[in-house]
């Protein structure tokens, strides 16, 4: 099993006094990530020992939704939020963002997925490019998800935790959504697939690709009608796909996650996934909540992957696992 590099630390809501002075963090709206708590609901990675990090701060709860997070290999990560100008969309700020992923030949660009719908509204994709020395993010184009399940407060319907990237064309990505499952609508994991326009900002689908295929994470799990199987997904360079899958009782946990190779991929608008017979778990922790799944720390010599957690009322870690 992968074991935790535990020479980076964490940030949390709630931290004793001076567990993490070392994180230096940017202030938005008086309120720095530090103090926040909040957790981590993806991660892509934007440069050397560089990651963008997504939160699932609400619409109508301040926070910050989008932060970079620089790795060192001789103290803890800083945290620096990014401003929004303008969301260029009617709904206004982005709320429960859940995903993101860099576009494969434009470094500085991304695609952050809010999780769904909510009462016929959100549901949104953002494009959008960081301006690292304003310390901002500049959304380009606003994109929509495929409206199935509805969500409301006595339904959960579309959950999509995970993001995936491939290049299609130099105007085009495919995208990999992953489903995360776990519900009534959603027993099981689903990734669905479609083209995204990054001119036209426009998300379309083939009929196999809205229907996707069904993902069940290996292991075993005190109650596998709960489980998600699909909290985040990370594509190797070698085609591999991973994913992480959890379990959550309740905000006060306790929580349980893995890592698994899902399958592979391959640049198939048709058909680009293609499921392992036999997942490989890599990862079995228990008392964390594993939402992000991102490439290795050079930081961190010894580290395959990263991850980010959003551990609820405990707030969130990042980690160079290995």
């Amino acid at each position: 099993m992968i074991k935790f590099i535990v020479s980076l630390l964490c940030f949390s809501l709630f931290i004793l006094s001076g567990g993490c002075t070392g994180i230096r963090h940017a202030q938005q709206a008086g309120q720095s990530i530090h103090d926040s708590g909040t957790g981590i609901s993806g991660l892509a990675p934007a440069g050397t020992n560089l990651y963008l990090a997504v939160h699932d701060v609400l619409g109508f709860e301040d926070g910050p939704r989008l932060s970079l997070v620089r790795t060192y290999p001789d103290r803890p990560p800083a945290f620096t939020v990014l401003t929004v100008d303008d969301w260029l969309d009617s709904g206004g700020r982005s709320s429960d963002l859940e995903s993101v992923c860099v576009l494969p030949s434009r470094p500085d660009e991304f695609i952050a997925a809010e999780s769904g719908y909510w009462k016929g509204s959100q549901g949104r994709l953002f494009h959008f490019r960081i301006d690292y020395n304003a310390g901002k993010a500049v959304v380009l184009g606003v994109s929509r998800l495929p409206f199935l399940v509805d969500n409301d407060p006595d339904h959960v319907g579309d959950q999509f935790e995970g993001l995936i990237c491939l290049e299609n064309s130099p105007d085009q990505v495919i995208l990999l959504l992953g489903e995360r499952g776990g519900s009534v609508s959603y027993p099981s994991g689903v990734i669905r697939w479609g083209v995204l326009d990054l001119r036209r900002h426009s998300l379309s689908f083939s009929e196999q690709g809205l229907h996707g295929i069904v993902v069940h994470a290996p292991g075993s799990w005190k109650n596998r009608d709960s489980k998600r199987d699909i909290s985040d997904m990370y594509l190797h360079p070698d085609g591999s796909l991973w994913a992480s899958a959890c379990e959550d009782p309740g905000d006060a946990g306790p929580f349980r996650s893995l890592v698994y190779r899902l399958g592979s991929v391959r640049k198939d608008s048709e058909q680009p996934v293609l499921l392992a017979k036999k997942p490989e778990i890599l990862l079995d922790v228990s008392g964390f909540k594993i939402e992000a799944l991102s490439s290795p720390s050079v930081s961190a010599p010894l580290s395959t992957m990263s991850i980010g957690t959003d551990d609820e009322i405990y707030g969130g870690v990042w980690r160079s696992v290995h």
